[in-house]
């Protein structure tokens, strides 16, 4: 059986909306309504004026105290308006280093200018280069870099997803003190042993 999507808009105030929503759910708000909806069945309809038996054990007419628990909290919680979904806590990131598997992994997972940088700090020595210098030589502007950086993080966040959740240094770093960017020495060392 396929999957079957209701949807329903109620308008008007948030009290008389709630009501109306206890009373769908069939959940006693001091009132004795029940409202029984049942899926179209394949057999013969019933006759015009007769009114279709109620299933044995019909869920709308359960009270709050006898719905499942986390169906019950989700209901108070939905009742007092203060319905929020919870994020689901994910596992710290497991501490890694560069190895020629991973730096294999994010330069496949680069643009092409975020190669050319890697490329030119790689070629570039332990030293690094200053920030004019980069843009002379990829022949682009400083938010160009900026924007390339973000690019590299993307690639670093899905090689970091794609492994196990780790955590990996960021194989470029800008050095404020001298405005310079280089390679992390990790970084370097893998792409080195990666040729």
């Amino acid at each position: 059986m396929g999957s079957v999507t209701v949807s329903i808009n109620i308008e008007g105030d948030p009290e008389e909306s709630i009501a109306a929503l206890r009373r769908i759910a069939g959940v006693d708000d001091g009132q004795q309504t029940a409202v029984v909806v049942e899926p179209p069945s394949p057999e013969a309809e019933p006759a015009p004026g007769s009114a279709p038996e109620p299933p044995a054990d019909p869920v709308a007419t359960r009270t709050p105290s006898q719905m499942p628990s986390r169906y019950r909290r989700l209901w108070e919680n939905g009742a007092s308006g203060a319905a929020q979904r919870q994020p689901v806590a994910e596992p710290p990131p497991t501490p890694a280093q560069w190895d020629s598997h991973l730096c294999n992994e994010l330069v496949s997972n680069m643009t092409d200018g975020a190669r050319r940088l890697v490329a030119v700090l790689a070629a570039s020595g332990a030293d690094g280069v200053t920030r004019e210098s980069l843009t002379a030589q990829l022949g682009i502007a400083v938010d160009a870099i900026r924007t390339t950086q973000v690019s590299i993080g993307h690639a670093l966040r899905r090689v970091q997803r794609d492994n196990g959740n780790i955590s990996l240094p960021r194989p470029v770093e800008f050095h404020r003190d001298s405005n310079t960017y280089m390679l992390n020495p990790d970084f370097r060392a893998a792409t080195q042993g990666r040729a």
